[in-house]
């Protein structure tokens, strides 16, 4: 696959309604999902106790946390998404919308799609964008999420850097 393009906050402004390709396959394993529980103390047996969410729920074993699944969006990016030359720093701007579809069980990868739905001008050097993001489960039909992602570019002229 080719490198991502490197283009300028301002060419980035031409990118509403492009796919982008899906990012690599990423594995949910449990030490994964053990470690998220600790960090955000959901320690909800559906995500810890492979032998009880067999026996007490549908999903056949262990899932992951939807927060977690969603807390991969900022990592892992699309392969194609281009590098902004003049940026200066990006910023976590929040979800507009969040719907979890299907849990993810454990021991499964997904993979994230990527759509720009929008990339708007906010002043000079400063871009907001909103982007769905849908995880796909391996295998699966439905994803486990869809999302809209929104995030600001600030170019490196107005910060100085």
């Amino acid at each position: 696959m080719a490198a991502a393009p490197q283009i300028t906050l301002e060419e980035f402004l031409a990118y509403g309604g492009r796919q982008l390709a899906p990012t690599p396959w990423i594995t949910i394993d449990q030490k994964r999902v053990t470690t998220f529980a600790e960090c955000t103390d959901d320690h909800q047996f559906i995500h810890l106790d492979p032998e009880r969410a067999r026996r007490e729920t549908p999903f056949g074993g262990t899932i992951a946390h939807g927060y977690l699944v969603l807390s991969l969006i900022p990592a892992h990016l699309p392969p194609d998404l281009p590098r902004i030359s003049d940026l200066g720093f990006e910023l976590n701007y929040g979800l507009d919308r969040v719907r979890f579809i299907s849990p993810v069980p454990v021991g499964r990868r997904v993979r994230i799609h990527t759509k720009v739905l929008s990339v708007t001008e906010k002043g000079p050097g400063r871009a907001l964008f909103k982007m769905e993001k849908t995880l796909e489960i391996e295998g699966e039909e439905k994803p486990a999420y869809v999302a809209e992602q929104l995030g600001m570019y600030i170019a490196s002229a107005v910060t100085g850097r």
